[in-house]
């Protein structure tokens, strides 16, 4: 009967151990998502990072300059419409729209690329001696607007949007069960603790095994898309955007296999605390 006793506290505590790993687990994911989806500057970081600015920037302006090869505007004229400036603008009050259901979006300054597309060109004609024409005219506002569109359909991406919003709908139920996640643990790693009879180097070895195991659950999955190059087969036409969400999803994964391992280190501390602090209370 004793054994029996013995052997069922021993099964409840590593029972109690492992649910405690699990909410761990579930509050360690539930906080990188906080610090990575329902963030705006993350995004922001990922676009700095995967050069998305400056490679946005040149794919509308090849774009804009592909465009006007119709009418007899050869390649250089357009190539400098668009500075890196006004897309970081836009792109970035495009995040804020993403993550702020109410605000609205419009691009800056319509005009202002209307205007560089328009002085370009006529610049390019009064060098090379052509007449200016109603047709002529007519033509470079349609190019000069035409542009507007390109550009419009390289920065506003509905997708984004979309994917924004709903994220941000769910915000707040993710900070309530992190909380109550947290809440949990604390309150399992309690009752270990009592069950325990007082003993801190035993509670300390429990939490190893706890830390060790959400910190496993934690890496192992990211590690496997990474290693296998799943991120390198995305069907992404444009080259920038590309880049841009490679480096946002790796640096995601990345971010989970961090913080599994800091969980992993811990784990190994508290291993280590647990013998240190064995060995002082027996060698007393």
């Amino acid at each position: 009967m004793k054994k029996s006793g013995h052997l069922m506290k021993t099964i409840s505590r590593y029972f109690i151990a492992f649910l405690s790993s699990v909410f761990l687990f579930a509050f360690l994911i539930l906080l990188t998502l906080r610090l990575t989806l329902f963030s705006e500057g993350y995004i922001e970081k990922q676009a700095v990072k995967a050069d998305y600015y400056s490679e946005l920037t040149e794919e509308i302006n090849r774009q804009i300059e592909n465009s006007a090869l119709g009418s007899n505007i050869p390649e250089g004229v357009l190539h400098q419409s668009i500075s890196k400036e006004l897309v970081k603008k836009d792109v970035d009050a495009y995040f804020k729209a993403m993550y702020n259901t109410g605000t609205k979006y419009s691009i800056s300054n319509e005009k202002e690329i209307q205007t560089t597309v328009s002085t370009a060109i006529s610049h390019y004609m009064n060098e090379k001696g052509i007449q200016t024409t109603p047709e002529s005219e007519a033509a470079v506002t349609g190019l000069s607007e035409n542009a507007v569109k390109i550009y419009k359909g390289y920065v506003e991406l509905p997708f984004l949007v979309s994917y924004g919003r709903k994220v941000m709908n769910y915000k707040s139920t993710l900070v309530i069960f992190m909380v109550v996640c947290g809440v949990l643990w604390a309150l399992l790693s309690f009752s270990l603790y009592s069950s325990l009879r007082g003993y801190v180097h035993r509670l300390f070895r429990y939490w190893a095994y706890v830390w060790v195991g959400s910190g496993l659950m934690m890496l192992v999955a990211p590690a496997i898309i990474l290693i296998q190059g799943t991120l390198t087969r995305l069907g992404i036409q444009s080259k920038a955007m590309y880049d841009f969400i490679q480096t946002y999803l790796s640096s995601f994964l990345w971010l989970f296999i961090v913080v599994g391992a800091v969980s992993i280190v811990a784990g190994i501390v508290f291993g280590l605390l647990s013998e240190v602090k064995r060995k002082q209370l027996f060698s007393v």
